[in-house]
């Protein structure tokens, strides 16, 4: 079910709570159906708002979904609820970046793995204090061919692995 969340002060009631449900559903929420949906209404002036409760309890658990006035949804969570998944998001992040520099100094032979990674987070770690970037905007693949030619004993030719010229040029190398 695709979920058009500008359509939800639309819809009527019981709709809105399906589309609500798909939605919490989409983010992996336990029990989607049973989660609070609360309304945001006008209040007697600007600084006031009233908010109504559609579905479930004021004391149920988090994560509660919010229509606004606009119709548009939001999630309500606590603090630490949020700072769990910013966490993940950040470990995420790291284990991508790890990733994409494993293949890059896996493409380029070494003879020694561990010692590669240890020059090239070296090499990494002052760039980035000078330049002022974030790691995530470092071309990995530059970086780790710009050691292989500071550093050529740190990795395999294919001329030292005796591999015949015509295997080469088959291999598109």
């Amino acid at each position: 079910m695709e979920v058009d969340m500008k359509s939800l002060k639309n819809l009527p009631a019981e709709q809105q709570l399906r589309e609500i449900d798909a939605v919490a559903t989409k983010l992996g929420v336990p029990q989607p159906g049973q989660r609070p949906v609360l309304q945001i209404m006008p209040g007697e002036d600007e600084k006031h708002k009233v908010l109504e409760l559609k579905r479930g309890s004021w004391e149920d658990p988090q994560p509660w979904f919010v229509i606004d006035e606009n119709g548009n949804l939001m999630v309500l969570s606590s603090a630490e609820a949020m700072m769990g998944i910013m966490q993940s998001l950040q470990h995420m992040g790291e284990e991508v970046f790890k990733a994409r520099l494993e293949r890059a100094i896996a493409k380029e032979l070494p003879v020694d793995f561990h010692d590669v990674w240890t020059v090239v987070m070296h090499e990494l770690q002052k760039r980035l204090k000078e330049s002022g970037k974030e790691a995530s905007n470092v071309n990995l693949e530059n970086l780790v061919k710009s050691i292989k030619r500071q550093h050529p004993n740190l990795f395999y030719s294919l001329k030292d692995l005796q591999i015949d010229e015509d295997d080469i040029k088959n291999a598109g190398l």
